[in-house]
């Protein structure tokens, strides 16, 4: 009965640590030498970005980018609230399926919001664009898509349909 028990906990404890080490941000495990690439990488697209914008672009996109982050900020911090419930949620003694249901559906509904903000932005950003720049603009966004896209690793395994 006493190994039953132990084997029990020995197993909880280490899947508690599996799912911990799951839930670590991309950027922790990224290597000091990767991010400072990547701080390198982005330092050189701001600074062929400021060339590329005029100054009254500029002052524009600056009250686009605080009049969307004003928007995106609230429904940031209720999105950061649903997943802390979330996390309630599913690690109670006795899961409620529909609770959990609901809140995953809350969560899918403010990530919907922030990326309706999102594009539009990034449409009136492209408005107040020459075409020359819409084109160069939309480039770059491809560009940077498929650049950043990450390498499948042998953690993927482990999610959902892999």
């Amino acid at each position: 009965m006493k190994t039953r028990i132990l084997s029990l906990a020995l197993i909880a404890v280490f899947a508690f640590s599996l799912t911990a080490m799951a839930q670590q941000p991309e950027q922790q495990r990224r290597s000091p030498e990767q991010r400072e690439m990547m701080a390198r990488h982005f330092d050189r697209e701001r600074a062929g970005f400021k060339n590329f914008f005029t100054e009254e672009q500029q002052e524009k996109l600056k009250e686009l980018r605080l009049e969307s982050t004003k928007e995106i900020q609230p429904l940031r911090n209720e999105l950061n609230e649903l997943k802390a419930k979330q996390r309630t949620l599913t690690t109670a003694e006795k899961a409620d399926m529909k609770a959990i249901n609901y809140n995953i559906e809350k969560m899918a509904d403010v990530e919907v919001q922030i990326q309706k903000i999102r594009a539009k932005e990034h449409q009136e950003i492209r408005s107040m664009l020459s075409d020359e720049q819409r084109i160069k603009l939309d480039e770059r966004k491809s560009r940077r898509d498929s650049d950043f896209k990450r390498k499948p690793t042998s953690r993927d395994r482990f999610k959902h349909g892999a």
